[in-house]
């Protein structure tokens, strides 16, 4: 895999303030704000208050779930961007994030915050899918940074650590990742996050980065590619 010295501060700022401003807005939503928008559709609302009867407190804890799940997001998401990938970003590209993330955040949270069920096996096996994927991500991001800032492995394709098991692990892993928090939701729909993302990942993103590593690293990529998964481990 390749990157550069670029940090492009300005793109990553904006991509981070778009990501700040949807986990607030998520977090916001998830305690308290999911109550007073229901309010307003509840037929059984206290004429005399004007306040509604609220979720069952059954709900309170797939919300924490939830809220924590965004912040830890936005955490890995800084520290990947500014700290593991030394790569230019274009405006362009921190405006098209940007978007996505309010998309994915609002989705996570008005899914999961209108779920008046409680937490389930499944609840709990959305989490561990949610840290699974984050190590896929960005466990295989501080690998190759580690490997790439070693004088004599400059210009060389990095084919090891878990990008061994498949060519994108790093997508992968965002694939998983954003399946579990989907699976925390409790609901169908925010399952669209993840099947939006993975057939980008699959017929946009893939085979651009695989035409510029093909021609970047020539052989060395063919070689890799033959004896690699493209995408999920040992599977595709």
């Amino acid at each position: 895999m390749y990157g550069g010295h670029d940090v492009s501060t300005g793109p990553k700022t904006l991509v981070t303030t778009f990501n700040t401003v949807a986990v607030a807005g998520a977090v916001w939503f998830l305690f308290g704000g999911a109550d007073t928008v229901a309010g307003w559709f509840d037929t059984d609302t206290d004429t005399d208050t004007g306040t509604g009867t609220g979720f069952d407190e059954a709900a309170a804890l797939r919300r924490a779930l939830l809220a924590a799940l965004s912040v830890l997001y936005l955490l890995r998401f800084v520290a990947t961007n500014f700290v593991m990938l030394q790569r230019k970003m274009e405006w362009s590209e921190a405006f098209t994030i940007g978007i996505w993330v309010l998309v994915i955040h609002g989705t996570m949270a008005y899914s999961g915050g209108t779920n008046e069920a409680g937490v389930s096996v499944f609840t709990w096996l959305g989490v561990v899918l949610y840290l699974l994927g984050s190590y896929l991500n960005t466990g295989s991001e501080y690998q190759r940074r580690l490997w790439k800032k070693r004088p004599e492995n400059k210009g060389k394709l990095y084919t090891e650590g878990l990008f061994k098991h498949s060519m994108h692990v790093n997508y992968f892993g965002d694939a998983v990742l954003f399946s579990g928090f989907a699976l925390v939701t409790g609901t169908v729909w925010a399952f669209a996050v993840p099947l939006v993302m993975i057939c980008m990942f699959v017929f946009l993103n893939i085979p651009m980065l695989d035409k510029h590593l093909g021609e970047h690293y020539g052989e060395a990529f063919d070689e890799y590619a033959a004896r690699t998964a493209k995408f999920v481990p040992y599977v595709y």
